[in-house]
């Protein structure tokens, strides 16, 4: 069957350090599962969900990517999924909420908070500046058929009113179908 591990990677930015991780991964014997990658302050991030083969462990796999990894100044954290962690498959809703507008202390934690009172969970979530004071977030939230969506949705309109934010709760569906946000990037990083 194999053991299932997350695996957080941070390492200089360069040329080759995606290829240098998937080509360790496949020398492990690793099958991943989610993966996710990007570039913050200059550094490149990257989460990964794997299966690997029972006599691979957390040592022989991080050895194997600091090696691999030593040009870029890797570091590496790994965790073992427990057997109800590893491919959980999710039958609620899939929502974007989107947030742009003046930069401020405490923006993301109401959010978070918010969905969070309502068990709404966040599958992921981007942000970044936008100008020196303004900032643009996307959220990718799974949200049960049962939570008050009007509910939230006043929530956020107060919140937005009062700190001079636009906030949009969409579908999945619609999220793909609406204009571009103001970064591409945000938009096409959490399509999947």
């Amino acid at each position: 069957m194999g053991v299932s591990y997350f695996i957080t990677i941070t390492s200089q930015n360069h040329s080759g350090v995606l290829t240098a991780v998937t080509t360790a991964l496949g020398e492990l014997g690793g099958d991943m599962h989610h993966a996710s990658q990007s570039i913050v302050h200059g550094l490149f991030t990257m989460t990964i969900a794997a299966q690997f083969p029972e006599h691979r462990t957390i040592e022989v796999i991080k050895e194997h990517l600091l090696q691999v990894g030593r040009n870029y100044e890797m570091a590496v954290l790994i965790r073992e999924l427990l057997e109800d962690e590893a491919d959980v498959i999710s039958t609620d809703s899939t929502y974007y909420l989107t947030v742009n507008g003046q930069d401020a202390p405490g923006v993301v934690r109401v959010i978070s908070g918010m969905l969070a009172q309502m068990l709404i969970t966040i599958e992921s979530l981007s942000a970044r500046p936008s100008s020196a004071s303004t900032f643009s977030m996307v959220m990718r939230l799974s949200i049960s058929d049962t939570t008050d969506l009007q509910e939230l949705i006043d929530e956020l309109d107060i919140f937005s009113t009062l700190n001079s934010l636009e906030i949009s709760l969409l579908t999945e569906e619609d999220y793909f179908r609406s204009e571009l946000p103001a970064d591409v990037t945000l938009h096409n990083m959490l399509r999947g």
